[in-house]
């Protein structure tokens, strides 16, 4: 197969022929996938690929190393290196977790609803994807960012001066709240914290299950151990009347809101996603 590939002479050609390897793999938009792979690798924008004949060797090469990937279920965004976010185009590897369209979301609401001069705690920042897209939309607020993986804290600092946000959010590593220091008070508490349970890790999908790292998936308490950890640490850190957001999994919503009702939080709603499903639960301190 890779024999054929290399000997297609037009683009549209190596497109078919990525297409029908990836669907025959199971891959999804296998379509899209291999456009964009020939996009990442040429430069040739996405909507301009069907005007450009010849394909070029060097990109059909390397493209089938991605293809062979690709594959094996290894996600798109760590073979290309990066994966986009809000306005941003985030670097990812395998010791974070790739940001998700609904999280966006999560975002646009601390965006437009943290007071002015407001503070941000982001608890479980992976690739800084929350903490850096508030901060660059709001220029007058500051975030405090933690993360317990060192790894993935690397990934988020290089994201971090990327987009020359050193000065506004700060990183630090912590288990949950540890790190914050007593004295620190926040506008808003924001958190995408590992909510699978670990019956349920087994039967994810194999780009996530094989590839995405465990310790940002799963959780005990049937998936809202340390979110629920989270909500019982974080009163002493909250300013009155602070927000709180949480990502959570699809059936998790009601679970989640009675239990910060009986922690005292108010003004407990449950949010959806793109798909209509429950992905948020927030509440006020």
């Amino acid at each position: 197969m890779s024999g054929d590939w290399a000997a297609a002479d037009t683009v549209g050609a190596v497109l078919e022929r990525w297409r029908r390897a990836l669907a025959g793999a199971g891959v999804e938009d296998a379509g899209w996938e291999s456009a964009l792979m020939y996009s990442e690798l040429s430069g040739i924008r996405h909507t301009e690929l069907q005007r450009a004949a010849a394909a070029a060797p060097e990109v059909v090469a390397r493209g089938e190393q991605w293809v062979a990937r690709r594959l094996r279920r290894e996600p798109l965004q760590y073979i290309m290196g990066h994966a986009p976010f809000m306005d941003f185009e985030l670097e990812v590897t395998p010791e974070v977790l790739i940001p998700r369209p609904e999280t966006e979301l999560l975002a646009e609401d601390l965006i437009r609803d943290l007071p002015r001069g407001g503070r941000l705690l982001d608890v479980g920042t992976g690739s800084g994807a929350i903490a850096l897209s508030v901060a660059y939309a709001r220029p007058d607020v500051t975030v405090l960012a933690l993360e317990i993986s060192t790894a993935a804290l690397e990934v988020a600092a290089r994201n971090r001066t990327r987009y020359g946000l050193d000065q506004r959010v700060t990183l630090r590593r912590s288990d949950l709240l540890a790190a914050v220091e007593e004295g620190e008070r926040f506008d808003f508490l924001a958190a995408n914290l590992p909510y699978i349970a670990e019956e349920e890790y087994a039967g994810l999908q194999p780009e996530v299950r094989d590839f995405e790292p465990k310790l940002a998936l799963t959780a005990p308490e049937g998936g809202l151990g340390l979110i629920l950890e989270l909500a019982r640490q974080a009163p002493p850190h909250l300013k009155p009347g602070a927000g709180l957001m949480f990502e959570i999994g699809w059936r998790q919503g009601k679970t989640l809101a009675d239990a910060l009702r009986r922690m005292g939080y108010c003004d407990v709603t449950v949010r959806r996603d793109y798909a209509g499903l429950d992905r948020f639960v927030r509440c006020v301190r």
